[in-house]
């Protein structure tokens, strides 16, 4: 009884380490990119995302998700693409992912343009004008585009915030991460903390059902007494020379309670902030028609086959519909001029 108790706990674990790469993602270590003035996966690595879609992004230098190619220097606009997971793409394959996307529709511009992807799961509006600088000096950035799928993103930018965070940020060697293997890694993780927090799991050795409250999550809209679009408009305005453009694609239309909803929730500060933007010279595109469409055509620009479809991070299609509304937009101010 002993050696079969021992023999399937081998043989049980050697089957679940073979097939882990199809269900657990990839747990690597980082080093400190100067450019970005954060962490990152170091250029070569080829990190598996199995949360909702399916897909493996390999990042280049300076941490560039699915981008293995430096900055093409005789490019006459170098773009710099800033936000957090939902412009990073790592759900979606490096062909399909928003930066690709882009560089593919403005190619058929008369000048030549590069699209460099910065962003960074976890990132906000601190951490993409933190390294405008360095990526002007040394990538030689020309422009900046944010996405921004969730107005709280910038709220950093009312309060202040250091010049330099590399002091006050953890060292991220997380050696033991390429050691030990992914799946022990993850299931540890599930074991000691709550979902996708940091907050440890209560564990429960107790007989019976759980009761246990479903939390639907809803974006609320930012009290006007927390939001100064004001001092955020300004601030961005003045934490660079060169032009910045706002792509505002909130996580819409969504489907909850079996029924789709249309609108977005925070309409109106994103109104009044767009309006403040746009005195400080910096330039919006509002990408919620672009969305709206796509759904209104049966193809959800969120969410996966293996996941909740409406729900999650930008699909293929919701990358596409934001490059068609940059599209729009061009070719508007071309007719302008």
């Amino acid at each position: 009884m002993t050696r079969r108790w021992i023999l399937g706990l081998l043989a049980g674990t050697l089957l679940i380490w073979l097939t882990s790469p199809l269900f657990v993602r990839t747990y690597h270590s980082k080093v400190y990119d100067p450019i970005s003035q954060d962490w990152g996966y170091p250029a070569g690595t080829a990190y598996r995302w199995r949360s909702e879609g399916y897909a493996t992004t390999v990042f280049g230098p300076g941490g560039m998700p699915g981008r293995q190619t430096q900055p093409d220097p005789t490019a006459s606009r170098v773009i710099a693409l800033w936000g957090d997971s939902q412009a990073e793409g790592v759900c979606v394959a490096d062909q399909d992912k928003l930066w690709r996307v882009l560089q593919t529709r403005l190619a058929g511009d008369a000048e030549s343009v590069d699209v460099l992807p910065l962003a960074h799961s976890g990132d906000d509006a601190a951490d993409w004008t933190r390294g405008f600088g360095e990526a002007e000096e040394w990538l030689g950035v020309t422009e900046h585009f944010l996405l921004v799928c969730e107005l709280d993103d910038l709220m950093p930018l009312a309060r202040p915030v250091p010049d330099s965070m590399a002091g006050m940020l953890s060292v991220r060697g997380d050696v033991m991460l390429d050691i030990v293997p992914d799946f022990v890694i993850h299931a540890a993780r599930g074991l000691i903390f709550q979902g996708d927090s940091v907050e440890l799991r209560r564990l429960r050795f107790g007989l019976g059902p759980v009761a246990s409250d479903m939390e639907t999550r809803t974006d609320k809209p930012i009290q006007p007494a927390s939001f100064s679009a004001a001092d955020i408009a300004a601030r961005l305005s003045r934490s660079t020379t060169q032009p910045i453009t706002i792509l505002y694609a909130p996580r819409m239309p969504v489907i909850m309670g079996g029924e789709v909803r249309w609108d977005d929730p925070q309409d109106a500060v994103f109104e009044s902030l767009a309006r403040e933007l746009r005195r400080n010279g910096v330039r919006v595109i509002d990408c919620r028609d672009a969305l709206r469409d796509s759904a209104d055509e049966g193809i959800f620009p969120h969410g996966f086959q293996n996941g909740v479809i409406g729900n999650g991070h930008l699909n293929l299609a919701g990358y596409r519909a934001i490059a068609g509304a940059v599209m729009a937009a061009r070719h508007s101010e071309l007719i302008a001029n």
